[in-house]
Protein backbone atom coordinates (compact mmCIF):
# COMPACT_ATOMS: atom_id res chain seq x y z
CA UNK A 1 0.00 0.00 0.00
CA UNK A 2 3.11 2.70 0.85
CA UNK A 3 4.76 1.79 -2.63
CA UNK A 4 1.70 2.43 -4.29
CA UNK A 5 1.09 6.18 -1.99
CA UNK A 6 4.53 6.98 -2.41
CA UNK A 7 4.40 6.46 -6.50
CA UNK A 8 1.09 8.78 -6.23
CA UNK A 9 3.06 11.49 -4.43
CA UNK A 10 5.97 11.38 -6.79
CA UNK A 11 3.46 10.83 -10.07
CA UNK A 12 0.86 13.05 -9.45
CA UNK A 13 1.23 15.11 -6.46
CA UNK A 14 4.67 16.48 -6.43
CA UNK A 15 4.48 17.64 -10.11
CA UNK A 16 0.73 19.23 -9.74
CA UNK A 17 1.99 20.73 -6.78
CA UNK A 18 5.34 22.29 -8.74
CA UNK A 19 3.38 23.16 -11.78
CA UNK A 20 0.64 25.62 -9.45
CA UNK A 21 3.46 27.19 -7.80
CA UNK A 22 4.67 27.98 -10.88
CA UNK A 23 1.83 30.00 -11.62
CA UNK A 24 1.64 31.93 -8.75
CA UNK A 25 4.90 33.28 -9.85
CA UNK A 26 8.69 33.63 -8.34
CA UNK A 27 8.35 34.44 -4.04
CA UNK A 28 10.41 37.08 -2.32
CA UNK A 29 14.20 36.83 -1.64
CA UNK A 30 13.44 35.99 1.83
CA UNK A 31 11.50 33.60 1.05
CA UNK A 32 14.86 31.08 0.25
CA UNK A 33 15.83 29.91 3.20
CA UNK A 34 12.41 28.76 4.29
CA UNK A 35 12.50 27.20 0.69
CA UNK A 36 15.57 25.41 1.24
CA UNK A 37 14.40 24.16 4.68
CA UNK A 38 10.80 22.99 3.21
CA UNK A 39 12.59 21.36 0.11
CA UNK A 40 14.94 19.10 2.54
CA UNK A 41 11.88 18.44 4.67
CA UNK A 42 10.01 16.96 1.85
CA UNK A 43 12.67 15.28 0.39
CA UNK A 44 13.53 13.52 4.07
CA UNK A 45 9.59 12.72 4.40
CA UNK A 46 9.41 11.13 1.62
CA UNK A 47 12.75 9.04 1.94
CA UNK A 48 11.41 7.79 5.36
CA UNK A 49 8.47 6.56 3.14
CA UNK A 50 10.50 4.33 0.93
CA UNK A 51 12.87 3.36 4.06
CA UNK A 52 9.68 2.23 5.82
CA UNK A 53 8.23 0.30 2.44
CA UNK A 54 11.46 -1.46 2.20
CA UNK A 55 12.62 -2.53 5.43
CA UNK A 56 8.84 -3.25 6.23
CA UNK A 57 8.95 -5.98 2.86
CA UNK A 58 12.35 -7.21 3.53
CA UNK A 59 14.00 -5.58 0.45
CA UNK A 60 17.18 -5.57 -1.09
CA UNK A 61 18.85 -2.40 -1.59
CA UNK A 62 20.17 -3.75 -5.19
CA UNK A 63 16.71 -2.95 -6.20
CA UNK A 64 16.84 0.58 -5.68
CA UNK A 65 20.23 0.65 -8.23
CA UNK A 66 22.51 0.46 -4.55
CA UNK A 67 24.51 -1.97 -5.49
CA UNK A 68 27.33 -2.91 -3.29
CA UNK A 69 29.78 -4.08 -4.53
CA UNK A 70 29.81 -2.18 -7.32
CA UNK A 71 28.33 -4.43 -10.47
CA UNK A 72 30.74 -3.90 -14.04
CA UNK A 73 27.82 -1.53 -15.52
CA UNK A 74 27.88 0.56 -11.81
CA UNK A 75 31.83 0.58 -12.31
CA UNK A 76 31.31 2.06 -16.13
CA UNK A 77 28.68 4.62 -14.85
CA UNK A 78 31.29 5.55 -12.25
CA UNK A 79 33.70 6.03 -15.62
CA UNK A 80 31.18 8.35 -17.21
CA UNK A 81 31.13 9.99 -14.12
CA UNK A 82 34.70 11.14 -13.88
CA UNK A 83 34.51 11.97 -17.78
CA UNK A 84 31.46 14.41 -16.75
CA UNK A 85 33.09 15.78 -13.65
CA UNK A 86 36.47 16.06 -15.06
CA UNK A 87 34.57 17.83 -18.55
CA UNK A 88 32.74 20.37 -15.69
CA UNK A 89 35.62 20.92 -13.91
CA UNK A 90 37.50 21.88 -17.31
CA UNK A 91 34.22 23.88 -17.94
CA UNK A 92 34.69 26.11 -14.85
CA UNK A 93 38.01 26.54 -14.00
CA UNK A 94 40.02 27.08 -17.38
CA UNK A 95 36.89 28.24 -19.94
CA UNK A 96 36.68 31.25 -18.17
CA UNK A 97 33.81 33.84 -20.33
CA UNK A 98 35.07 37.49 -19.97
CA UNK A 99 32.11 39.17 -18.32
CA UNK A 100 31.78 41.42 -21.40
CA UNK A 101 29.11 40.66 -24.61
CA UNK A 102 25.61 40.47 -24.40
CA UNK A 103 25.72 36.37 -24.19
CA UNK A 104 27.85 36.67 -20.78
CA UNK A 105 25.46 39.93 -19.85
CA UNK A 106 22.07 37.80 -20.46
CA UNK A 107 23.65 35.37 -18.49
CA UNK A 108 24.66 37.12 -15.83
CA UNK A 109 20.99 38.87 -15.53
CA UNK A 110 19.67 35.15 -15.76
CA UNK A 111 22.01 33.67 -12.55
CA UNK A 112 21.11 36.59 -10.46
CA UNK A 113 16.98 36.17 -11.20
CA UNK A 114 17.45 32.83 -10.25
CA UNK A 115 15.73 32.54 -6.92
CA UNK A 116 16.73 28.90 -5.99
CA UNK A 117 20.58 30.22 -5.72
CA UNK A 118 22.04 31.04 -2.52
CA UNK A 119 23.34 34.71 -1.95
CA UNK A 120 24.67 34.72 1.35
CA UNK A 121 26.80 32.36 4.04
CA UNK A 122 23.51 31.04 5.93
CA UNK A 123 21.70 30.43 2.75
CA UNK A 124 24.83 28.36 0.76
CA UNK A 125 24.81 26.22 3.89
CA UNK A 126 21.53 25.59 3.30
CA UNK A 127 21.31 24.94 0.18
CA UNK A 128 24.38 22.48 -0.30
CA UNK A 129 21.94 20.64 2.41
CA UNK A 130 19.26 20.80 0.23
CA UNK A 131 21.60 20.09 -3.01
CA UNK A 132 22.89 16.41 -1.21
CA UNK A 133 19.48 15.52 0.07
CA UNK A 134 18.44 16.37 -3.93
CA UNK A 135 20.91 14.84 -5.21
CA UNK A 136 20.54 11.25 -3.74
CA UNK A 137 17.12 11.65 -2.22
CA UNK A 138 15.39 12.47 -5.97
CA UNK A 139 17.69 10.04 -7.76
CA UNK A 140 16.37 7.57 -4.93
CA UNK A 141 12.73 8.25 -5.26
CA UNK A 142 12.32 9.44 -8.86
CA UNK A 143 14.82 6.56 -10.64
CA UNK A 144 15.66 3.76 -7.75
CA UNK A 145 12.10 3.24 -7.00
CA UNK A 146 9.97 4.97 -9.78
CA UNK A 147 11.51 2.37 -12.32
CA UNK A 148 11.40 -0.38 -10.22
CA UNK A 149 7.74 0.09 -9.49
CA UNK A 150 5.99 1.24 -12.70
CA UNK A 151 8.12 -1.66 -14.67
CA UNK A 152 5.93 -4.46 -14.05
CA UNK A 153 3.19 -2.59 -14.44
CA UNK A 154 4.06 -0.39 -18.05
CA UNK A 155 7.22 -2.15 -19.12
CA UNK A 156 10.40 -0.41 -19.13
CA UNK A 157 9.51 2.00 -22.29
CA UNK A 158 6.17 3.22 -20.10
CA UNK A 159 8.02 3.08 -17.13
CA UNK A 160 11.28 5.59 -18.51
CA UNK A 161 8.70 7.92 -20.03
CA UNK A 162 6.68 8.46 -16.83
CA UNK A 163 9.52 8.89 -14.16
CA UNK A 164 11.09 11.35 -16.22
CA UNK A 165 8.34 13.20 -17.19
CA UNK A 166 6.83 13.16 -13.63
CA UNK A 167 10.38 14.38 -12.73
CA UNK A 168 10.58 17.10 -14.82
CA UNK A 169 6.98 18.76 -14.18
CA UNK A 170 8.46 18.51 -10.43
CA UNK A 171 10.84 21.36 -11.23
CA UNK A 172 7.64 23.69 -11.85
CA UNK A 173 7.20 25.87 -15.34
CA UNK A 174 9.32 28.85 -15.41
CA UNK A 175 9.31 28.88 -19.63
CA UNK A 176 9.61 26.73 -22.93
CA UNK A 177 13.30 26.65 -22.16
CA UNK A 178 13.80 25.54 -18.90
CA UNK A 179 11.14 22.90 -19.02
CA UNK A 180 12.25 21.19 -22.35
CA UNK A 181 15.50 21.15 -20.68
CA UNK A 182 14.31 19.37 -17.88
CA UNK A 183 12.54 17.40 -19.39
CA UNK A 184 15.99 16.06 -21.66
CA UNK A 185 17.93 15.98 -18.56
CA UNK A 186 15.32 14.07 -16.99
CA UNK A 187 15.47 11.19 -19.72
CA UNK A 188 19.28 11.04 -20.15
CA UNK A 189 19.20 10.43 -16.14
CA UNK A 190 16.33 7.74 -16.65
CA UNK A 191 17.73 5.73 -19.08
CA UNK A 192 21.21 6.03 -17.55
CA UNK A 193 19.90 4.53 -14.43
CA UNK A 194 18.09 1.82 -16.71
CA UNK A 195 21.46 0.61 -18.71
CA UNK A 196 23.26 0.62 -15.49
CA UNK A 197 20.82 -0.47 -13.13
CA UNK A 198 23.39 1.91 -10.58
CA UNK A 199 22.04 5.14 -8.67
CA UNK A 200 25.60 5.79 -7.12
CA UNK A 201 27.35 7.56 -10.27
CA UNK A 202 24.13 9.45 -11.32
CA UNK A 203 23.58 10.49 -7.32
CA UNK A 204 27.44 12.01 -7.45
CA UNK A 205 26.85 14.12 -10.78
CA UNK A 206 23.63 15.31 -9.03
CA UNK A 207 25.12 16.66 -5.92
CA UNK A 208 27.86 17.86 -7.49
CA UNK A 209 25.84 19.98 -10.01
CA UNK A 210 23.53 20.89 -7.09
CA UNK A 211 26.59 21.90 -5.00
CA UNK A 212 27.98 24.15 -8.36
CA UNK A 213 25.44 26.03 -8.99
CA UNK A 214 25.05 27.05 -5.12
CA UNK A 215 28.82 28.02 -5.08
CA UNK A 216 27.64 29.71 -8.31
CA UNK A 217 25.20 32.03 -6.89
CA UNK A 218 27.14 32.63 -3.64
CA UNK A 219 30.18 33.76 -5.52
CA UNK A 220 27.98 36.08 -7.73
CA UNK A 221 26.43 37.49 -4.99
CA UNK A 222 29.34 38.60 -2.71
CA UNK A 223 31.92 38.93 -5.88
CA UNK A 224 30.60 38.20 -8.86
CA UNK A 225 31.00 34.95 -11.43
CA UNK A 226 33.89 34.24 -13.78
CA UNK A 227 31.10 31.77 -15.82
CA UNK A 228 27.71 33.48 -15.24
CA UNK A 229 26.44 31.05 -18.61
CA UNK A 230 27.46 27.85 -16.95
CA UNK A 231 26.25 29.24 -13.14
CA UNK A 232 22.58 30.26 -14.18
CA UNK A 233 22.14 26.82 -16.26
CA UNK A 234 23.34 24.68 -13.16
CA UNK A 235 21.02 26.64 -10.86
CA UNK A 236 17.82 26.14 -12.96
CA UNK A 237 18.89 22.36 -13.52
CA UNK A 238 18.73 22.06 -9.59
CA UNK A 239 15.73 23.82 -8.76
CA UNK A 240 12.84 21.71 -7.85
CA UNK A 241 9.75 23.74 -6.41
CA UNK A 242 8.79 23.48 -2.76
Amino acid sequence: MIDYVLAILLIVVMPARALYKSRRGARPDADRVKRYLLSSAIIVGLLGLLCYAWVHAARAATLLGLDMPLSPRGIVGFVIAAVIIAALAFVTVFKKRKNQGSKSEAAKLRLEGNESLPRNRRELCLFLLFALLAGCGWELLYRGFLIWFLVPHTGTIGAICIAALAYAAAHGYKNRTQFIASIVSAFAFTIAFVLTASLWWLMLIHTLIGFVGGFAGYKRASAGVENPSLAGAVGESQEVAA
